[in-house]
């Protein structure tokens, strides 16, 4: 009886990693069933409230002054006024509590490493790759030059650490937010769920 979170890096094949450890457990892995919840109770479509996840706040607001706050009322139910970050943050927070008390789960990104710390039976598993590797594979599957393709990573990644820091107060590449943490360009992904399970015995012993 467990709830594993995954933190990742850019390119770790992190979906692959949590559908196939829920599979080899026999758990519930949450990625975009909990967006989709979110964008329910939020009166959100799917793709929205992909924006909002995907924003840092200081973009969220810079789209609140823009477009104003009667243009973003667009985007949930007028009578209920204009969504910020801030209720996103919140509606994200309860969400993943509820799936904590519901127990064996694995909850893909969401801060739930920051949301969930300290609480008992969790692992908490970091999946991160060399930067050079991670731009090289990137400049591959896309046919990007090595500028672009590290501008895109960073984008990405800079999203994740602006979020964990507004909200938690806590440095995203900090280990001790972690009880494993998994190089994804020495692993592959059955190995890394290998680790994982080791590491989840190893946790229920104590």
């Amino acid at each position: 009886m467990a709830v594993i979170t995954i933190n990742k890096e850019f390119g770790t094949n992190s979906q692959r990693v949590a559908s196939k450890l829920a599979q080899t457990l026999g758990y519930e892995y949450i990625g975009d069933q909990l967006l989709a919840q979110i964008a329910k109770e939020l009166n959100l479509s799917k793709h929205e409230a992909e924006t909002f996840l995907q924003s840092s706040k200081s973009s969220v607001l810079r789209l609140v002054d823009k477009y104003t706050c009667s243009i973003v009322q667009k985007v949930v139910d007028r009578e209920h006024g204009c969504l910020d970050d801030k209720a996103y943050f919140e509606k994200t927070k309860e969400l993943v509590e509820k799936l904590y008390a519901n127990d064996n789960v694995i909850i893909l990104g969401w801060g739930a490493q920051c949301i969930l710390k300290g609480k008992p039976n969790t692992l908490h598993v970091r999946l991160n790759k060399d930067q050079e590797l991670k731009i090289s594979e990137l400049m591959e599957q896309q046919k990007l030059t090595h500028k672009a393709a590290e501008h895109k990573i960073n984008s990405d990644e800079q999203d994740l650490k602006v979020y964990i820091k507004e909200y938690f107060n806590a440095d995203w590449n900090d280990a001790r937010l972690y009880d494993l943490v998994i190089d994804m360009g020495k692993n592959s992904v059955m190995e890394a769920v290998d680790l994982i399970c080791e590491n989840l015995k190893h946790k229920k012993k104590k």
